[in-house]
C-alpha cells in the first residue's frame, strides 16, 4: 500500500480566516490553479482508488483537476487539518511576542514541543495523521490512497517516519503541491520514505 502526500498548492494571500477551522482558509492562486492541472498526467497511472482532504478550501481546490479526472470524490477528514496553531494564528510577530512570551521562545528555539496557547501541541497534530494512516491502511489493504493537506502536518508525519522528534520538524521544507510517497513495510511493521517533495514541472 501506498499513501500519496501532496501539501496544497499556492494559496492567496491576506485575510480570510475561518473561525469554524481557527485559521486562515486561503483559496488557491492562479499558480496555484497551474500547480493543480500538473497533477493530473503525474498521477493518471499511479492506481489511485481514495482521495481524502482536510476541511481547508485550498485543499479541495488543489484536488478537483485529478478527481474529475479519475472520477473520485474526495473524502473530508478533519485529521488532516493543519496544525492548530490557536491563538498565534491571525497575529502578528509583535503581538505574540507580548502576548505570548514563553510560548514565543519556546517556539524560536525550536528545542522542545509546546502547546500553541488554546492550540495543540506538535505532538497532537502528528498523533492525528499517525491514527488516521493506520486506520485507512487497515481499511483499505494494498489500495493506494491519496492525501492533500498541509505544510505542518506533513513535516511532523515527516519526523514519525524518519524516527525524529516532533522539534526537528522545522528541518523539512515541503514546497505547495509537493509530493511525498510513504509505503508500508508490513515485515517491520514501520513506514518506508519512497520520496519526498517532488515537483510535476
Amino acid at each position: 500500500m501506498t499513501f500519496y502526500i501532496i501539501r496544497h498548492a499556492d494559496k492567496v494571500r491576506g485575510n480570510h480566516y475561518n473561525p469554524k477551522l481557527r485559521h486562515q482558509d486561503e483559496p488557491i492562486t492562479q499558480k496555484g490553479e497551474e500547480q493543480a492541472q500538473k497533477l493530473v498526467p503525474y498521477f493518471a497511472d499511479k492506481g489511485i482508488t481514495r482521495i481524502y482532504i482536510s476541511a481547508y478550501q485550498r485543499t479541495a481546490q488543489t484536488i478537483a483537476p485529478l478527481s474529475r479526472h479519475l472520477n473520485l470524490l474526495p473524502v473530508v477528514d478533519e485529521r488532516l487539518n493543519e496544525i492548530d496553531n490557536g491563538l498565534f494564528d491571525n497575529a502578528t510577530e509583535e503581538e505574540i511576542q507580548q502576548n505570548f512570551p514563553a510560548e514565543w521562545q519556546t517556539y524560536r528555539e525550536r528545542k522542545a514541543d509546546f502547546r500553541f496557547p488554546e492550540g495543540e501541541t506538535g505532538e497532537e497534530a502528528q498523533k492525528r495523521i499517525i491514527d488516521f494512516l493506520n486506520e485507512k491502511r487497515e481499511a483499505h489493504g494494498d489500495e493506494n490512497t491519496l492525501l492533500v493537506c498541509h505544510d505542518g502536518l506533513i513535516r511532523l508525519l515527516m519526523c514519525y517516519v524518519t524516527s525524529n522528534p516532533t522539534t526537528s520538524r522545522w528541518n523539512f521544507y515541503v514546497d505547495f503541491c509537493g509530493i511525498t510517497e510513504i509505503a508500508f513495510q508490513p515485515d517491520y511493521g514501520t513506514w518506508k520514505l519512497m520520496r519526498f517533495n517532488q515537483i510535476c514541472v
